[in-house]
């Protein structure tokens, strides 16, 4: 995950966003710290004048290199859903995935049962998971990171985002990429005030990924889980060339393992900026 621990496959924990629909999907997971770091960034807020896009961003960076570093595994039993309206009626697809994570890098999907329509089974959900996996690899790790390297990112707001264990404050930054292909894409981030973590994400795809679609948009939220933030939920939205809509969902479950060292505190790391 190199630079930045939010790469769209998340550190170890991550997702291409373009792969979705592609036949893979953003499960951009971002690993994030949880109640050690929210108790030491008080300071931040307090003493520091409202940050740039760019000092955001350059603090997303360290902050995520050591999560990345800290989760040493995760277990988790993911549901991946089709349904399809459109041409031919109404055909939905299913499929229950094992994810085992070990890090720094590692991370095997396992298909463990399947029901609905072929069609999409086969060119749609399996090639979702098979471009999650792909956007883990190393040689993909450049290109779908979230850093300034391959986005450029503007501050729109700040304000209180709803997320799974409770709402939180956050900056919102809009970023671009610089260069579209279907490992990147266009759209809001928004970032924990707390310990620089992302807790949300908005966007549609840089570049087409798959043949039968036209347009695809996405929402990527995520949730605590000790001192982590892993993905929870992402919905994607595609309209599809013959005719008709397709919703692609992706239930993360619970991750019944996570274990991680111990961080440094958010404040020290803006002290040193």
């Amino acid at each position: 995950m190199g630079q930045f621990a939010v790469r769209l496959g998340i550190g170890g924990v991550i997702v291409s966003v373009g792969a979705l629909w592609a036949g893979g999907a953003p499960a951009q997971s971002f690993t994030g710290s949880g109640n050690r770091m929210r108790g030491m960034s008080v300071g931040v807020s307090a003493v520091a004048a409202r940050p740039t896009a760019a000092e955001i961003v350059e603090r997303m960076l360290v902050m995520n290199r050591e999560r990345l570093a800290a989760l040493e595994h995760y277990e988790s039993e993911r549901t991946y859903t089709v349904e399809y309206t459109g041409t031919g009626g109404e055909h939905r697809a299913e499929l229950q995935v094992r994810v085992d994570y070990t890090g720094p890098n590692q991370k095997q999907l396992t298909v463990v049962s399947e029901s609905g329509a072929k069609f999409l089974r086969e060119k749609v959900l399996r090639k979702l998971v098979e471009g999650e996996q792909e956007a883990a690899a190393a040689s993909n790790q450049m290109q779908t990171t979230l850093g300034p390297e391959n986005y450029d990112a503007e501050l729109l707001d700040e304000g209180v985002v709803a997320t799974p264990g409770g709402r939180v404050r956050a900056w919102v930054l809009q970023v671009t990429p610089k260069v579209a292909n279907k490992f990147t894409y266009r759209g809001k981030v928004w970032v924990s005030k707390d310990d620089y973590a992302v807790v949300r994400i908005q966007g549609e795809p840089a570049k087409n990924p798959s043949w039968w679609t036209n347009h695809a948009s996405f929402e990527s939220v995520y949730m605590r889980r000790g001192d982590v933030w892993l993905p929870a939920r992402n919905v994607s939205s595609s309209h599809v060339r013959i005719g008709g809509e397709a919703t692609l969902t992706i239930e993360y479950g619970n991750y019944p393992v996570v274990t991680e060292l111990p961080l440094r505190p958010v404040d020290e790391v803006a002290a040193r900026q």
